[in-house]
């Protein structure tokens, strides 16, 4: 989506905020000195936080929210893909970093998918689980839960059960 087009009220997803409505396009100075034009993002239920994109940089940091089709094929495909968790926590962590960096949709539901079995086996088995891997869990539902609950005008905390649902059709 290109900067130039978009419009008050336009919903984006801002990485590494989420779902966010462009409330106005601003023309701001953070430095006293040069003014630019930014868009002023305001994050979905948090009405009393709000972020500056300059407008030059919006192409890199926005993108449209997926649509419901979208969501639907991400979550269909990531039934094609598994991820091993290798046993070698630091080797695991930076595998689950670069998954999450990446912010590929199927791979991250993937990877929830592969860590909630594991912790599910390591509970019925009585191991401990993991603190990195409760994390990387929440990270990763917190990356895709709210663009998902958005574009499928479901409450946040179904989103589990609908990929859950779809995925044992």
């Amino acid at each position: 989506m290109n900067a130039a087009n978009f419009s008050v009220n336009d919903y984006v997803v801002y990485k590494g905020v989420g779902v966010c409505r462009v409330e106005a396009v601003e023309n701001k100075t953070f430095d006293g000195r040069s003014y630019e034009d930014y868009l002023k993002l305001v994050p979905l239920g948090a009405a009393s936080s709000s972020y500056f994109v300059p407008v030059g940089c919006a192409d890199a940091r926005l993108r449209k929210p997926m649509t419901a089709e979208e969501v639907n094929a991400a979550i269909d495909s990531s039934s094609d893909t598994e991820i091993s968790l290798t046993a070698n926590t630091r080797i695991r962590r930076s595998e689950i970093d670069t998954i999450l960096k990446e912010g590929d949709c199927t791979h991250i539901i993937s990877l929830i998918k592969s860590i909630y079995t594991h912790t599910q086996n390591c509970r019925s088995t009585g191991k401990k689980v993991l603190v990195s891997d409760e994390n990387a869990l929440r990270a990763a539902e917190n990356m895709i839960y709210p663009e998902f609950s958005f574009v499928l005008g479901i409450d946040e905390r179904e989103v589990a059960g609908y990929i859950g649902e779809r995925l044992s059709r």
